[in-house]
């Protein structure tokens, strides 16, 4: 490229001003490279240092231990009734692990949702939702209610180490990592051997061995919410009382609603990442669904946000009414009336 832009530049008028349109273009070029990468470069920064929403609690393991874990039959379902209050009452260890835990990930530069202030904050024991009557526990209503990104999860012992001479006890535990919104276990560490007669010194000893490499894969984690989307799962359904299907063609142009529907899926999903797992006239239901996290301007967007949009796109181009019954964090559940 040099030897030619030299043979032009030493040339006659015409070629002269060929040097100078090969040198513009080659600049441009140049130029380009060097934005892009500084775009990708600002990306990549940006991931590494979005930092998720952390709450940390105790496992189902230790509720049950406690009598703080019970199961109901309603409407011919089993679930679980968590206590979080009482448990926290009766086992003071466990208060005290979770606050070392807790102050780990906020020396890091996580925003954090503390259990015991927001258990405050929800009345536990009334846990039928006024909205929709549908029966709740403690657990679902706090992740609704505070919406973290992460739940920490602590399953620990603390027994008499019948080997040591000196009376001490052992301690192990269990740290996993769920994603709040789809309930996927993301990473698990477990820990044993430490020992000691002061269980916070025990426990903070323990902690700091295994901490840092859970941090790490949350960071992994979270980072490709960040750059590839949140995962949801969407439904459309068909109310009995309709008279639609989704083979039904809605306009002159012959296209069906399932149609329609999967354009639009194409559209309002990150590089159309989704995955149609059923499709019938009365049900579409989409796994795998990447959404933003956000919204152009910098705010929060999630499934809400998501299925509010759709009803609202799908009354003004199909002009039919819908609405949006979903009750987790990760699910669209549309219903056409």
């Amino acid at each position: 490229m040099r030897i030619v832009m030299n043979l032009l530049k030493h040339s006659n008028p015409t070629n002269v001003y060929l040097h100078h349109f090969f040198g513009n273009v080659l600049l441009v070029f140049i130029l380009s490279i060097f934005v892009v990468g500084c775009k990708n470069g600002i990306k990549n920064d940006i991931v590494k240092q979005a930092k998720p929403t952390i709450m940390v609690i105790p496992s189902d393991n230790l509720l049950k231990k406690n009598g703080a874990l019970k199961k109901e039959n309603i409407d011919g379902a089993e679930i679980y009734i968590r206590d979080y209050n009482s448990y926290l009452v009766n086992d003071t260890k466990s208060k005290t692990a979770i606050s070392i835990i807790q102050k780990a990930f906020i020396n890091a530069g996580y925003p954090l949702n503390d259990l015991d202030k927001n258990l405050k904050q929800l009345n536990d024991r009334g846990i039928r939702d006024e909205a929709d009557g549908v029966k709740k526990d403690a657990k679902t209503l706090l992740i609704e209610a505070v919406q973290p990104d992460i739940i920490i999860e602590l399953d620990y012992s603390y027994d008499m180490d019948m080997n040591s001479q000196n009376f001490d006890r052992e301690i192990s535990y269990t740290l996993t990592a769920i994603d709040a919104y789809t309930n996927k276990v993301f990473s698990s560490n477990v820990y044993s051997g430490g020992k000691g007669k002061d269980f916070r010194i025990a426990f903070e000893n323990a902690i700091d061995d295994k901490i840092s490499s859970m941090m790490s894969e949350i960071d992994d984690y979270f980072g490709d919410i960040v750059e590839n989307g949140r995962e949801i799962t969407v439904q459309f359904s068909i109310d009995k009382n309709s008279f639609i299907k989704f083979s039904d063609t809605y306009s002159s142009t012959g296209e069906s609603y399932s149609e329609w529907i999967q354009d639009y899926m194409d559209y309002y999903t990150i590089n159309g990442t989704y995955k149609l797992e059923r499709n019938s006239d009365y049900e579409m239901y989409f796994v795998n669904v990447r959404i933003p996290t956000q919204k152009e301007n910098g705010t929060q967007f999630n499934a809400l946000g998501w299925a509010r949009q759709c009803v609202k796109v799908m009354r003004e181009k199909l002009k039919v009414s819908s609405s949006n019954r979903a009750q987790g964090l990760s699910e669209v559940v549309i219903n056409i009336k």
